[in-house]
């Protein structure tokens, strides 16, 4: 021994706590790096049975390299297992025979789930198998065929204390999910009685998984005072956050109740007023977006634009909105601009650039915006170029009288001075780019704001409640800003659909002037709610988006469209 109670052994010198630290430090990337090999060596004896398999002949260093590429991307690796760490393996049955655990959890024994519904393989079907086996030699089985009961015998004897059986009792539509065959013979043979747990079921304290299940827990069972004295002994932090969380929601429901006004734990800031004076003063340049924001919700204009927060999205196939609308916007703005157009109202001349400029931005949107292809893109190239064709055409039947003038029009922007609106002693600076401004022969100016979305939203509903105050304020900016003229027209324009919005500015009350009018007032009524500090939830008509970013956390969210 080298060291006991007693006498305590040496303590070692620096550069081996180094060397040691080090060496234990590199222990995972050393894992990773060798289950990445393997899997990489799995890859390449799949090529060469391919090769033997199926007769290939042999293939140009770009074509194998593409196949490796393709294959390298669909594959995957699991780190090692050490029986000596305490670890958690999530894997399926196949990943996980032979290995020994202390405690077993298999999740999904619902009917088409554990076992899978059998079904013949639609890209190798029976026949062809029985051909490819008989003609050709290959060991190929019948698809239907299954050794799920093989292996769920394999699984449930793997663990050598415990073992947890779970199944789903709902479908996605809600109707009941039958169980399992796997769970109705363990019933059978064990006397045991299921424990039904729904989304609403707390754990006792001696039976949670994590520490975010303890203190909901703890929130909802009394007593176990051992366990919070515990907790305030390791996790002093913890317990101070629940307590801090229970007397929020009591202030709430007491001193600010349902039928009372917001406090300061509902979006009423006023006490930070200065803060936010200072934060939003006359020196601010907004957006029309921020201020729709405000107008929507306070506390989600708060939550993303004071405090900087983003809601997390899902990792998902193909482009978000966010990037689709730029690929538009780009495409619509390079046709026009491109030297070979020398008439921008010539429909002609349009859709002869349109294939090439679309070419070169479709090929660089991947990097630029930041996606990765799918076996989709090609698809989708196609339609993004059909819907701005169809556009083109469109917008072409719609021009009448008005000459397209600027396109991406920016003011507030790139050194541009922003539009001043002054009131009294105060002033609101905006900023902006307008995507597309005509004008006509008596020097009237149309503006037009492309959209990807579709038309639902952008109504003269929308514009009174402060919800769409981007045209009329472009159209304001058009003429105070950039001087343009006076504005007649203007609308939204739906790229996808080929078509304008219902809401146009000559069919508003009053005119453009009235639509101008009733977004200075809305976008005032933002402003001096910022400044004073007033960012009380507000949730929509509907529900709320699921993209606002305080979806997590706001107790007034209320889950609607693209919820």
């Amino acid at each position: 021994m080298v060291g006991s109670a007693r006498y305590p052994a040496p303590e070692e010198p620096t550069s081996l706590k180094i060397v040691q630290q080090a060496r234990e430090a590199s222990e995972p990337l050393a894992d990773r790096d060798v289950a990445a090999l393997r899997a990489f060596k799995d890859i390449l004896r799949g090529l060469v049975w391919a090769e033997d398999a199926l007769g290939v002949s042999s293939l140009d260093f770009a074509a194998f390299f593409a196949e490796l590429i393709g294959a390298v991307d669909a594959a995957s690796y699991r780190l090692p297992v050490h029986p000596d760490r305490e670890e958690v393996l999530v894997a399926d049955v196949l990943q996980a025979r032979g290995v020994p655990f202390r405690a077993v959890a298999v999740l999904g024994l619902a009917e088409g789930e554990f076992p899978a519904t059998l079904s013949e393989d639609p890209f190798l079907r029976d026949l062809d198998r029985r051909n490819l086996r008989e003609g050709f030699g290959l060991a190929l089985e019948p698809s239907p065929e299954s050794a799920e009961a093989e292996y769920f015998y394999e699984t449930v004897s793997r663990p050598a204390e415990k073992l947890l059986l779970t199944r789903p009792r709902l479908a996605d539509n809600g109707a009941l999910w039958q169980a399992s065959p796997f769970w109705e013979e363990v019933r059978r043979l064990v006397q045991t009685t299921p424990q039904t747990l729904t989304s609403e079921t707390l754990p006792v304290p001696s039976e949670v998984a994590s520490w975010s299940e303890l203190m909901e827990s703890l929130s909802a069972h009394s007593g176990y005072g051992d366990v919070r004295q515990w907790i305030s002994e390791e996790e002093p932090y913890r317990l101070a956050a629940l307590e801090g969380a229970a007397g929020v929601l009591d202030v709430r429901w007491t001193e600010w109740g349902a039928d009372q006004l917001p406090g300061p734990f509902d979006g009423d800031l006023t006490t930070l007023g200065d803060i936010f004076r200072a934060r939003f003063s006359s020196r601010h340049v907004w957006s029309a977006s921020r201020l729709e924001s405000y107008v929507t919700c306070g506390f989600s204009f708060f939550v993303g634009s004071v405090l900087g927060l983003e809601a997390r999205e899902e990792p998902a196939e193909g482009l978000d909105a966010r990037q689709l609308g730029n690929i538009y916007h780009r495409i619509l703005q390079d046709v026009c601009g491109d030297p070979m157009v020398t008439d921008t109202n010539s429909l002609e001349q349009l859709l002869e650039v349109l294939p090439r400029v679309a070419k070169r931005v479709l090929d660089q949107s991947p990097k630029r915006e930041g996606f990765r292809e799918t076996a989709w893109w090609e698809h989708t190239r196609w339609e993004i170029e059909e819907n701005v064709r169809r556009s083109l055409e469109a917008l072409a039947g719609a021009n009448g009288e008005w000459v397209p003038s600027l396109f991406e029009a920016p003011f507030g922007l790139g050194g541009r001075p922003p539009l001043v609106v002054r009131a009294e002693d105060d002033s609101l600076l905006l900023r902006g780019l307008i995507d597309r401004v005509d004008v006509n022969s008596d020097g009237k100016v149309r503006v037009i704001d492309y959209k990807t979305g579709g038309k639902s939203a952008f109504t003269k509903k929308a514009v009174v409640e402060g919800k769409k105050l981007q045209l009329p304020l472009y159209a304001l900016a058009a003429r105070d800003a950039l001087g343009l003229g006076e504005p007649a027209e203007g609308f939204y324009w739906h790229v996808q659909q080929s078509e304008r919005s219902s809401f146009t500015l000559s069919r508003f009350d009053g005119g453009p002037r009235g639509a101008m009018e009733v977004a200075l007032d809305k976008a005032w009524e933002a402003v001096r709610g910022a400044r004073s500090g007033q960012f009380v939830p507000r949730p929509p008509q509907g529900g709320c988006p699921s993209y606002c970013p305080a979806a997590a956390f706001c107790w007034r969210y209320s889950r609607g469209f693209g919820g």
